[in-house]
């Protein structure tokens, strides 16, 4: 008996643990992505091909840390290694059920997109099929459901150019994952997109210097790819004006963008003051939050019934 216990202790410990903890800054969230992302896994200290997330330690998510986690299960589930969600608090794993997270920890069962509960959406993968879906559904959902009489096309233009923008220039590995958040408290519709690619800055200054133009700062860079009609590849589906447009929607309902890439930091503050600079910490990838606050939402303008519609 002694004996089975010591092989299934021997077995435990070559099992990896990553602890999902409370991120007090954004920082601390990009580097705790950093040191867990699958390229930093050592074999020789943890050969079974198990990953257990242990959220012992977490009080609390927000909708950032949701996209960045989901992209980090997914990375090692392409792996093939086995997910296990593990010592969940009982307020965070409710949280969990209601956007359908454990389904990412199985590759076979993403985007199965199941009814929404009260005023989350679930996650979502960004793929070809999701693109045009889940911005309209997200548009529908809060508009009969929570925000009627508000007019939510914003949301649902950015979310699509979003989606878009990660779809073509990401450069990704795994997909990105968006997820969708409403708060009634504070009025606001929080979005979180995150992906593990290229990077936009790398991306702007890789398309510079094919055309023999200078590089940029990567801050610099970051703010060029929000400059209307610029674009490092253009489709037919965003025609080179997707993050502007995603600018323009949030300044002109006084929201807020906030956008992590590569080592770049940008952030368009409610009030309309832009701030960019270089980080001391790397991500791999981009990530975007986006703010808005639903009192600035314009009236959903009436549409004219049969009988109007019939008079010349």
């Amino acid at each position: 008996m002694e004996k089975k216990f010591n092989n299934l202790k021997t077995i435990s410990n070559k099992i990896k643990k990553i602890f999902v903890i409370d991120f007090n800054s954004v920082i601390s969230h990009i580097n705790w992505i950093k040191n867990n992302r699958v390229n930093k896994h050592d074999f020789k200290a943890y050969p079974a091909k198990v990953i257990c997330f242990d959220f012992s330690r977490c009080r609390f998510l927000k909708p950032y840390h949701i996209s960045a986690l989901a992209c980090l299960i997914h990375e090692y589930s392409e792996k093939n290694f086995k997910i296990q969600l593990i010592n969940i608090p009982e307020q965070i794993e409710i949280y969990l059920n209601k956007i359908n997270f454990k389904q990412f920890c199985n590759k076979f069962s993403r985007n199965n997109f199941p009814d929404p509960i009260d005023t989350t959406l679930p996650l979502w993968l960004i793929d070809a099929t999701g693109i045009n879906l889940y911005p309209k559904e997200a548009q529908k959902y809060f508009e009969n459901n929570y925000l009627q009489g508000k007019d939510l096309f914003i949301l649902s233009n950015t979310l699509a150019e979003l989606m878009n923008n990660v779809f073509d220039h990401s450069f990704s590995k795994i997909p990105g994952y968006t997820f969708t958040q409403f708060t009634s408290k504070n009025n606001q519709i929080i979005t979180s997109l995150c992906d593990f690619g290229k990077g936009i800055p790398k991306n702007v200054n890789d398309f510079l210097k094919n055309r023999g133009e200078e590089c940029l700062e990567n801050d610099k860079a970051l703010r060029k790819a929000l400059e209307t009609k610029f674009s490092t590849e253009t489709k037919p589906h965003n025609r080179g004006f997707g993050l502007e447009t995603i600018s323009s929607n949030i300044k002109s309902i006084k929201g807020k963008i906030l956008i992590i890439s590569n080592d770049a930091f940008y952030c368009l503050y409610e009030n309309g003051e832009i701030k960019s600079k270089v980080l001391n910490v790397n991500f791999p990838g981009t990530l975007i939050v986006i703010t808005i606050n639903t009192l600035n939402l314009n009236a959903k303008e009436e549409e004219l019934n049969d009988e109007l519609s019939l008079i010349d």
